[in-house]
């Protein structure tokens, strides 16, 4: 291999796990346990732990009483993340109120549109009726249209005093379910981490990977962890207009999130992590030299911008000079 492809090579892994702590939700605000918080069968312990929804989502679990609790297994959508010192249960009647150390905005430059995502441990059910295990195979482990899920109602604050909720969801604890590694077709081995900051494509829907196996999901994920991501512009538009806006960014914004059961739903929530959502412009990324209209794009845009005010020749040098070194996209 070239240096040049080494060195393209490093950068898609940190393109892929460049993220940090303050990626995730970092306080546990409060917990309510609700009622049915059930053991882990292994350990025999309460799914009560709150601070087990701060940081990075879960990347390997354990396996269950089958497996035996002391083999590592990769989290993937049939086989999510499941112990007790791994996800919390928010049970019926409670709630759980976890906040970001920084503002999460309402980013029209993010995947989508998605500002946040919610990790649990929803799954599919294997098509043919089957178990995952140490030596399952995910070119051949495919699923249908049958989804477990635990969904939650989410709202979220500015202040931790003021909710708006997303009544009519999406929902915590449902599609899409947790992945963590891509899969090495070529070696048949887990290869890099998935990117719990970036979300699934939302126009997705469980028809569209009906028959598909573990690899195929993971591979449609496109680079993605999973969960569920949520568009602060899905607010009710009363809520979203009683967001107050972000004076630096011009954004509207959120820092609190509260996760509470759906009544209508069969079981309780589970919580694994939240996460914001990257994008350049955001909390700790950049826009790349030379994009003048904040798009996240270097283009003639901006050269346009550029030519309505052609003495500042500084906009100018920004321009070039970043179309000859891309740091997000570059057209």
């Amino acid at each position: 291999m070239s240096i040049l492809l080494e060195a393209v090579s490093m950068l898609l892994v940190l393109a892929v796990t460049g993220y940090d702590a303050n990626d995730f939700a970092c306080e546990v605000v409060s917990y309510v346990e609700g009622t049915g918080v059930e053991y882990d069968v292994i350990n025999l312990e309460p799914y009560n732990q709150a601070s087990t929804a701060l940081g990075r989502p879960t990347v390997e679990t354990t396996g269950d009483m089958d497996i035996g609790p002391n083999v590592p297994m990769a989290v993937v959508p049939v086989y999510p993340a499941w112990r007790s010192f791994e996800v919390v249960t928010v049970g019926s009647g409670g709630e759980l109120v976890l906040r970001f150390n920084h503002r999460v905005g309402d980013d029209e430059n993010n995947p989508y549109g998605i500002d946040f995502i919610m990790f649990g441990n929803a799954r599919w059910r294997i098509a043919s009726g089957g178990s995952w295990g140490p030596g399952s195979d995910p070119e051949t482990v495919t699923v249908g249209t049958v989804f477990y899920k635990e969904l939650g109602v989410v709202s979220v604050s500015q202040d931790g005093a003021s909710w708006y909720t997303f009544a009519d969801g999406p929902y915590a604890d449902d599609f899409a379910a947790t992945a963590s590694y891509r899969w090495d077709d070529v070696n048949d081995e887990w290869g890099q981490e998935l990117d719990p900051t970036r979300p699934v494509d939302p126009n997705l829907t469980l028809a569209d990977f009906d028959g598909n196996s573990v690899a195929e999901i993971i591979e449609i994920y496109d680079g993605s962890a999973g969960g569920v991501g949520f568009d602060i512009k899905g607010l009710d538009a009363n809520d979203y207009a009683a967001l107050a806006v972000d004076s630096n960014t011009g954004q509207k914004w959120i820092q609190y999130v509260r996760i509470e059961e759906d009544p209508c739903s069969l079981g309780t929530p589970e919580v694994d992590a939240v996460s914001d959502v990257s994008c350049c412009g955001d909390y700790r990324h950049e826009y790349p030299a030379g994009d003048l209209n904040a798009d996240c794009r270097v283009n003639l845009l901006d050269f346009a911008i550029v030519a309505a005010d052609w003495n500042d020749m500084s906009d100018v040098a920004e321009v070039t000079d970043n179309w000859l070194g891309c740091s997000w996209e570059c057209e």
